[in-house]
């Protein structure tokens, strides 16, 4: 074990949830690293000599940029942390690797200069069951506020707390769906309730087909913005977004696509769907709890959005 792991491994150890951080002293001092705790988090952290914002997580580790007052100055720190106690020790061999300066200042430079790269190679070697979040699914939802906001209408975003459907308003439910494939039109609905219409409302499926790109193209940030020029509060919109795991700085915030078409079906009589009308008493059979299904689009009427 090198005198590093272990001063990081007793660092977890020994702090107190106080949120203090401690210098590594086995780190130079041209490249220093401190350990921290800071309520149920623990880990390591680099200052930062440009404010960055970064937020990513991923199986029980989190990368993120905070500002801290040590030594009476705001100084901004890149930090990797984690909650998971029983796994601190394993988790101090990343920390490790992360601030060790062992092979060259280069790497502390590196890192800085670009930390999503550090991670996104972690994440590959780590994760067996690698799942990236993209921002396109959410992105949909944006634009569908924007364009209901645009045309006068108050809404509630329910979909980020739990709700049956992803938006609101007093005179008609949305249930909104998106996809990266060119030419797919098969969505997946999640159980007998996601196309009920129960609210007694209409009920309109909104389906966002995108082309991801590397610039020039639409995001959630961008959207975001537009939304709090047309007056909605950022602040509501970013609890919305911590919600669904997106907090600022979060990359997938970040993520370009074209939009290449959004069309609107009205969910009616007509509309292929299962419903608890579609069960005998209206009752799943016993022993079934949970069911999901897949809906063609294709041939069925719709109009743009």
């Amino acid at each position: 074990m090198t005198d590093l792991l272990k001063e990081i491994q007793e660092g977890f150890a020994n702090l107190d949830e106080s949120g203090r951080m401690l210098p590594i002293k086995a780190m130079p001092v041209a490249c220093p690293a401190w350990v921290f705790r800071e309520g149920d988090r623990f880990g390591v952290a680099v200052e930062c000599s440009a404010p960055l914002q970064i937020s990513e997580g991923f199986a029980g580790a989190s990368l993120r940029t905070v500002e801290r007052v040590v030594g009476g100055h705001h100084r901004h720190f890149l930090r990797l942390e984690s909650s998971i106690e029983w796994l601190r020790n394993e988790f101090g061999v990343i920390c490790e690797h992360m601030v060790s300066v062992e092979s060259g200042t280069a790497v502390r430079q590196a890192l800085l200069a670009d930390p999503l790269v550090w991670w996104e190679r972690w994440r590959h070697l780590l994760g067996n069951a690698l799942v990236d979040k993209h921002g396109y699914d959410v992105l949909a939802e944006l634009l569908t506020l924007e364009t209901l906001v645009m045309g006068g209408a108050t809404y509630e975003w329910s979909g980020p707390f739990g709700g049956v459907v992803d938006i609101r308003t007093p005179a008609t439910d949305y249930e909104v769906k998106s996809t990266i494939s060119r030419y797919g039109s098969v969505i997946n609905i999640s159980g007998q309730f996601q196309l009920a219409a129960s609210s007694g409302k209409p009920l309109q499926l909104i389906h966002f087909r995108f082309e991801p790109v590397d610039d020039e193209g639409v995001s959630i940030d961008l959207v975001c913005d537009r939304l709090v020029a047309l007056g909605i509060d950022a602040a509501v919109l970013e609890i919305a977004l911590q919600r669904l795991g997106m907090e600022a700085g979060c990359s997938a915030r970040k993520e370009a696509y074209n939009l290449l078409e959004a069309r609107s079906y009205t969910v009616d009589d007509s509309f292929p769907r299962v419903t608890p009308a579609c069960f005998i008493g209206g009752v799943m059979p016993a022993g079934v709890v949970q069911f999901e299904y897949s809906v063609d689009l294709s041939g069925l009427k719709s109009s743009l959005l």
